[in-house]
C-alpha cells in the first residue's frame, strides 16, 4: 500500500477540484476559518448518545463522550452502544453539521459539483479507534460506479461526490486508484454481484488483478476541520484513526418518492408511511433522526443494524418494542412543538410540517427548527 502525502491531494484552488477527482479520485480541503472556539462549542452542544438513550432503558444508558475525548479521539472509551464497534453515532443534523455546511470554503467547493441550489439529506457522525487500523475487508463502492459505450467500461462520466468532514484528530482514508487500468475485472466481479448500489469488493481479488494500487491518506485535524472529497464509485475502504467525522453529501433533488407499507421496515417509524422520502427526512431532522433513507440512497435506520436486534430488544424501553421486534418511533427532546408560541414561530418562518406531529401523543422536538438559519431551512427543504 502507497502512502499518499496530503499536500498532494490538498487543494489550494477550488478549481483543482475537477482535476484531482478525476485523476487521483480523492480531495482534501482544510477548513481554516473554524476557529477552535467555534469547533469546542460545536462539539460540546453535540450529543453522541442521545438517540441511544431515548431508546434505552434505565439499566442500559450510556455515557456520552466528554468534550476532552471528542477533542482527542484517541483518548475515547468505546462505549456499549449500536454500532459502536464500527465507530458509528446515530445523530443527525447536529449543531456539529450545522457548523460545517454554513462554512462557506464547504459550500464554495459542494457547491462547484452541485451546481444550483444546494440539497441535503440527513447523515450521521463516526469516530474512530485510538490506534490506525486498517480494514481491507470492508473494501466496496457505492452508487452505480460504471458506464460502458461502444464496449468500452469506464467509471461513471457523473459519479456520486461523497465527504467527510473530519472534525478532530487524524482522520484516514484508504481507496484504490485505478486510473488507467482495465476496468473489465472489476466490472464483471460487480455484475456478478448484482450490480447492487452498494457492493462489498474480496481484497484478495483487487491484490491479486490490481496490485499496487491502494493508496492511503492520514488528514491532520488538530488544528483545524478538513474536508475529504472523493468519488464513491472508486473501490474505498472503512479505516480506523484516531478521528472525529460527520458526513454531509448533497443530492441532486428531493426525492417526492412516496413511501408505502411495503417498502418500509420495523425500523422505520410507522408516521413515515404515505410521507415522500423528503418529508420523511424533514420530520426526521425534527427528531436528530434521519429520514428513510441516508443520502447513498441505502435504507437508514435510526438505532442499531437489523443484525443485532436480538441482543438489544432486552434493553430496549416498551415503547420502542412490538411482536417480538425493535419498533421505531421518533425520540423525543426539550423542544415542545405543541404550544401555540412554537407553532408561530413556524408560521413565521413559513415552515409546513405534517399535521401528526402536533398531535399530544408525538414526542416534543430534538431540533429546534424554528431557529434554524435560513440557509440550513432551505439546504433541507423546509423553505424555499
Amino acid at each position: 500500500m502507497l502512502t499518499i502525502n496530503t499536500s498532494d491531494v490538498l487543494l489550494n484552488n477550488p478549481q483543482e477540484i475537477f482535476e484531482k477527482l478525476r485523476n487521483v479520485g480523492v480531495a482534501v480541503v482544510p477548513l481554516h476559518e473554524i476557529s477552535h472556539a467555534q469547533r469546542v462549542t460545536a462539539l460540546t452542544n453535540t450529543s453522541f448518545y442521545h438517540n441511544a438513550n431515548e431508546v434505552f432503558n434505565a439499566n442500559y444508558q450510556v455515557k456520552d463522550i466528554t468534550i476532552e475525548e471528542k477533542l482527542k479521539p484517541g483518548s475515547i472509551v468505546a462505549r456499549k452502544a449500536p454500532d459502536a464497534a464500527g465507530g458509528w453515532v446515530h445523530q443527525y443534523t447536529t449543531p456539529l453539521h450545522i457548523l460545517i455546511q454554513m462554512n462557506p470554503t464547504f459550500r464554495e467547493h459542494i457547491s462547484l459539483l452541485n451546481p444550483g441550489n444546494l440539497k441535503f439529506k440527513p447523515n450521521r457522525i463516526r469516530y474512530g479507534y485510538k490506534k490506525f487500523r486498517n480494514n481491507p475487508s470492508t473494501l466496496h463502492f457505492d452508487g452505480h460506479p460504471f458506464e460502458v459505450k461502444a464496449g468500452k467500461i469506464t467509471f461513471a462520466e457523473k459519479p456520486l461526490i461523497a465527504t467527510i468532514i473530519a472534525i478532530t484528530g487524524i482522520r484516514r482514508f484508504v481507496w484504490w486508484d485505478l486510473k488507467g487500468k482495465n476496468l473489465k475485472p472489476i466490472y464483471d466481479f460487480w455484475v456478478k454481484k448484482g450490480s447492487k448500489s452498494f457492493t462489498f469488493i474480496d481484497p484478495d481479488f483487487m491484490n491479486e488483478t490490481y496490485p499496487g494500487c491502494r493508496r492511503l491518506i492520514d488528514v491532520d485535524c488538530s488544528k483545524s476541520p478538513h474536508l475529504i472529497l472523493f468519488n464513491e464509485c472508486i473501490p474505498h475502504e472503512i479505516a480506523d484513526s484516531p478521528s472525529i467525522s460527520i458526513f454531509l453529501s448533497p443530492v441532486p433533488s428531493f426525492d417526492k418518492t412516496k413511501i408505502t407499507k411495503k417498502n418500509t421496515t420495523s425500523y422505520h417509524p410507522k408516521e413515515f408511511i404515505g410521507l415522500t422520502k423528503h418529508e420523511s427526512d424533514k420530520v426526521g431532522i425534527c427528531f436528530q433522526m434521519p429520514g428513510y433513507e441516508w443520502p447513498s440512497g441505502k435504507k437508514a435506520y435510526p438505532f442499531c443494524h437489523i443484525r443485532p436486534y436480538v441482543h438489544y430488544k432486552t434493553r430496549i424501553k416498551e415503547r420502542y418494542f412490538q411482536n417480538g421486534k425493535i419498533k421505531m418511533t421518533f425520540m423525543g427532546g426539550d423542544v415542545d412543538q405543541h404550544t401555540e408560541e412554537y407553532k408561530r414561530r413556524l408560521a413565521e418562518r413559513e415552515i409546513k410540517l405534517p399535521p401528526f406531529l402536533f398531535k399530544e401523543t408525538t414526542p416534543n422536538f430534538v431540533n429546534d427548527i424554528a431557529a434554524f438559519p435560513d440557509m440550513i431551512l432551505r439546504d433541507y427543504g423546509f423553505i424555499e
